[in-house]
């Protein structure tokens, strides 16, 4: 039989180092130590000799199981110190957690709930989602409210688009039943462009279709603040100068005192619309009238006093413009997202006032640019935009949508989505 050596020393005598006593009676501690480890000897050797017969784990006492185990691994320190940190639970006293024996998912099992959350919340939806088909006990827990709330609040502010349909803000004031994973994964652009992607055939099959069927081509009028600030290049960006998204077909004239013009555009995809730019002054007007009295002269809209003097003032449209709007299938609202919260948020009272107007075609949709000058260039994200106009409160297909002025970046799939609404009874 192996034998083991658990004494060091010409006297004999157990060693024990000072940092083990913590202030204890060191004289006590050696004689306790050496009837501890004769009796561990013992229970080893009896252990050992039964495994060499046996291909199965013997066990035959809860004391000998936790020591074998304990001392199985490999470690630099020797036998006795080991065992010295054992029998007076020296938490000082690290074992070698290295090697294939140690199961690491158990070890992340036994951290406490919040701390395995924390960890967690550092991961995106798409890890967080592969995540949950790691084992039933993850799945269990990555569905937790805190955690998606967390990632539907972080994330959201990156988003790119946000529609009627992606509205996080509306599952949440309506109290709805579903979690905030549920709302997440709704509400992703991400995550519905990645279904898209997985029904790509069906998407293209379906997008041939509809171009052969006959259909209405739509008008819509362009309009709003971002037309007169850094960002109105995007009207000779599409209508006047050569560019891979649109092409020019021709030109119809007003029908409303002059109120109307515009050209017949064609996308890339075959699908082809009708766009009227308006602008709330002339050229001069524009261009030497601060941004910031631009609702006061703006020349589309005509204020309306209530009865009493404590009502609010309303805007209407002028005549030409309140027929011009009955004509039309669609509103391009273009705001300025390099300019401040505020200052998109005045374009509120001149959106309504046109949207207003067709309140008996609920499915006319609103598509709202929300434009910066440069790729480069810092940009309100599209959820506060949606919230500075007040959107949730519309009872139509609205969509707001991230672009870039110097390269159409996103137009043309603002635009489509356009069609498509119009399209659809």
């Amino acid at each position: 039989m192996t034998q083991v050596a658990f004494y060091t020393g010409a006297d004999h005598q157990p060693y024990c180092k000072k940092s083990f006593l913590n202030d204890v009676d060191e004289k006590y501690i050696d004689r306790d130590l050496h009837n501890i480890l004769s009796s561990v000897r013992d229970l080893l050797s009896q252990y050992k000799m039964y495994s060499r017969t046996s291909e199965s784990q013997v066990v035959s006492g809860g004391l000998q199981q936790y020591i074998t185990n304990k001392l199985k691994r490999k470690d630099d320190r020797s036998l006795t110190d080991r065992l010295k940190a054992l029998y007076l639970r020296d938490d000082t006293v690290q074992f070698n957690l290295r090697g294939t024996e140690v199961d690491q998912a158990a070890m992340f099992d036994c951290l406490p709930i919040n701390v395995k959350l924390h960890i967690f919340s550092f991961l995106d939806a798409h890890s967080l989602c592969l995540a949950c088909g790691v084992c039933k006990s993850w799945n269990q827990m990555l569905w937790d409210e805190s955690l998606w709330r967390h990632r539907l609040e972080v994330d959201k502010h990156t988003w790119s688009q946000v529609t009627h349909c992606t509205n996080p803000e509306v599952y949440q004031e309506a109290s709805s039943e579903w979690t905030y994973k549920e709302i997440y994964l709704r509400c992703s652009p991400d995550v519905i462009k990645s279904q898209r992607g997985t029904n790509s055939t069906f998407h293209q099959v379906s997008t041939v279709l509809k171009y052969l069927l006959p259909k209405k081509v739509p008008k819509a009028a362009m309009f709003g603040p971002g037309l007169e600030t850094s960002t109105s290049g995007i009207v000779r960006k599409m209508l006047y100068e050569n560019n891979d998204n649109f092409t020019r077909i021709a030109m119809f004239p007003g029908q409303f005192e002059g109120v109307g013009a515009g050209m017949t555009l064609k996308l890339s995809d075959g699908h082809q619309f009708h766009l009227s730019v308006l602008y709330s002054a002339s050229k001069h007007e524009r261009e030497n009238q601060h941004q910031q009295n631009r609702l006061a002269r703006n020349r589309m809209l005509s204020q309306q006093q209530g009865a009493e003097a404590s009502d609010a003032v309303t805007y209407e449209l002028q005549p030409a413009l309140q027929q011009l709007c009955h004509t039309l299938d669609a509103f391009v609202f273009v705001v300025d997202a390099s300019e401040s919260l505020e200052a998109v948020s005045a374009g509120k009272a001149e959106l309504r006032a046109m949207v207003q107007e067709r309140w008996a075609s609920p499915r006319v949709p609103v598509l709202v640019l929300s434009c910066v000058p440069t790729a480069n260039s810092s940009r309100i994200p599209a959820v506060d935009v949606m919230l500075a106009l007040e959107l949730s409160s519309f009872t139509r297909p609205w969509m707001v949508i991230d672009c870039v002025t110097e390269n159409l970046r996103s137009v043309d799939t603002g635009i489509v989505w356009m069609i498509e609404m119009t399209q659809q009874k």
